[in-house]
């Protein structure tokens, strides 16, 4: 995990103290949280200060759980980065509310702010929702709600639960034995010192199944012989989620189901992405992707010279198909 992408994803008002709960789209990264509870910290132990301006400061957190919104309270420590100026307060004699998701072999926190009323309540609406989501006025919004009437098909399944009040798309989860990982693909034409470490914005994604029963993936979509990652998988950069540029695409809505152990893999193309402001010259370009309530990280080195052209016969290749 790259400094870069957790501090895009921390909650920049902590120190500033309680949290601005009108403010849902500040409170959205609760919804990039594998795991959301309330409770209080037990152990707070600061790590290192970075050199930048502001500096990225690192804390290992020990956490008691009391009300659990999401998943299962993780076991062991939280490591949390934050990029401020001052250095964060953490109370223990406060209630935090506290998202965190798996990374590697640990857990680390996306989302951590203090247990306000009003911040309890929109932590309690988020854990229905995906990663990438949002509340409008207190209503759910997919990202999804760009496509329209592609957004979910009139004949699919309607939202039992929470659901996208703009298009009807559910709030499709991946589920608690779910392992959602992505790795860079190698670039097809390697060229030194441009894209032959890195690759070209294509990265592999593995969704497997970790518990000893075969389970439903709701979030991961099939018509029963394809897997429509386009229309399963959101792309963030820079806390924006945005859409892979084949979505709305998909001819079936149903869950993939995966044995015990079972994995399966899939490539993306980010350089489809709709609304990226790609840098010039070149610079790394940080992604997470979400499948649900699951995320995975990872970037790739964008060199305009060299990813200009490949973007645009990209996006080409999708208007010719």
């Amino acid at each position: 995990m790259t400094v870069r992408s957790l501090c895009a994803l921390a909650a920049l008002f902590v120190a500033a103290g309680s949290a601005r709960a009108a403010d849902e789209k500040e409170l959205a990264a609760i919804s990039s949280g594998e795991v959301i509870f309330v409770g209080k910290l037990t152990k707070v132990t600061a790590g290192p200060v970075g050199l930048s301006n502001p500096p990225v400061r690192s804390y290992t957190l020990e956490a008691e759980a009391g009300e659990v919104l999401r998943g299962k309270k993780p076991a062991g420590a939280l490591q949390y980065q934050i990029r401020s100026q001052d250095a964060p307060a953490f109370p223990l004699d406060e209630k935090w509310v506290i998202a965190a998701r798996k990374v590697e072999k640990g857990w680390q926190v996306t989302f951590i702010g203090r247990a306000d009323d009003a911040t309890v309540k929109v932590a309690k609406a988020f854990a229905t929702l995906p990663a990438g989501w949002t509340l409008v006025d207190g209503k759910p919004v997919s990202p999804w709600a760009l496509l329209g009437e592609k957004a979910w098909p009139k004949d699919a399944p309607k939202a039992t639960g929470a659901g996208c009040t703009k298009s009807g798309r559910p709030a499709l989860m991946a589920g608690e034995t779910v392992e959602f990982t992505a790795e860079q693909v190698p670039a097809l034409n390697p060229m030194k010192f441009k894209n032959d470490m890195y690759g070209d914005g294509q990265f592999k994604l593995t969704v497997k199944n970790t518990g000893d029963k075969p389970v439903e993936v709701p979030a991961l979509l099939t018509d029963g012989k394809t897997i429509f990652w386009a229309d399963s998988v959101l792309v963030v950069t820079n806390r924006d989620p945005k859409l892979l540029g084949a979505a709305g695409r998909a001819t079936g809505t149903k869950p993939v189901t995966l044995k015990a152990g079972e994995s399966v893999s899939g490539t993306i193309d980010t350089l489809t992405v709709v609304g990226v402001e790609w840098p010039r010259g070149g610079q790394r370009v940080y992604f997470d992707f979400a499948l649900g309530e699951k995320t995975a990280s990872n970037f790739f080195y964008y060199f305009s010279a060299v990813h200009d052209p490949l973007r645009e016969a990209a996006m080409k290749k999708l208007t010719e198909k």
